[in-house]
């Protein structure tokens, strides 16, 4: 009877055994997976958005170039704190939501038609910019805003493609707009 029991037992426990290196086996695989095809996705990518706004050059170029205000309209920062210039140029720390901070170094800024924001933070997930051009239209003005970055990190490239290249730029795009009590559509 005892050694019944003992092989029950044994038995049951190879069971839960099999069934948790079928399940690190499958986690394994899943991250291999993900390494892969982040490898197989370019490091490196140009994004331009566009929207048209019922504002005078001057008035965008003015919130976008008031840094310190931004977290009051954009939805995804938390905060920013000034720096000292790097190279003589504006140079911040801006903390987005879930805890990410990056410092930002503005590297042009030609009022009220051209604006660069550099990522200058080497060891962060990417490295890159995005640059500003803002023109006047018949109704106000149209805001080109284009993303040049290289994602090191293939996991993250995977996570760029699957949540969308373009998604925190429309987010910027669309406060922007919500700022002046408008309605934009990124294109």
């Amino acid at each position: 009877m005892k050694l019944f029991s003992f092989r029950r037992r044994n038995s049951a426990t190879l069971r839960r055994m099999k069934w948790l290196l079928r399940i690190l086996s499958f986690i394994v695989i899943l991250v291999v997976l993900a390494l892969a095809i982040g490898y197989s996705i370019p490091a490196h990518h140009q994004l331009t958005r566009t929207i048209d706004i019922k504002q005078t050059p001057d008035a965008v170029f003015g919130a976008l170039a008031d840094v310190q205000k931004m977290p009051e309209w954009n939805h995804n920062m938390e905060k920013v704190e000034m720096l000292p210039p790097v190279d003589g140029k504006e140079t911040t720390k801006q903390t987005f939501k879930g805890g990410m901070t990056m410092t930002i170094v503005t590297a042009e800024s030609s009022p009220p038609t051209h604006l660069v924001r550099e990522m200058s933070d080497a060891g962060g997930p990417m490295v890159g910019s995005w640059t500003y051009e803002i023109s006047p239209a018949s109704d106000g003005s149209q805001v080109v805003l284009t993303e040049e970055a290289t994602f090191k990190n293939p996991v993250f490239r995977l996570m760029v493609k699957i949540f969308g290249p373009a998604k925190h730029m429309d987010e910027h795009l669309v406060d922007l707009g919500k700022h002046f009590g408008e309605t934009v559509t990124p294109r």
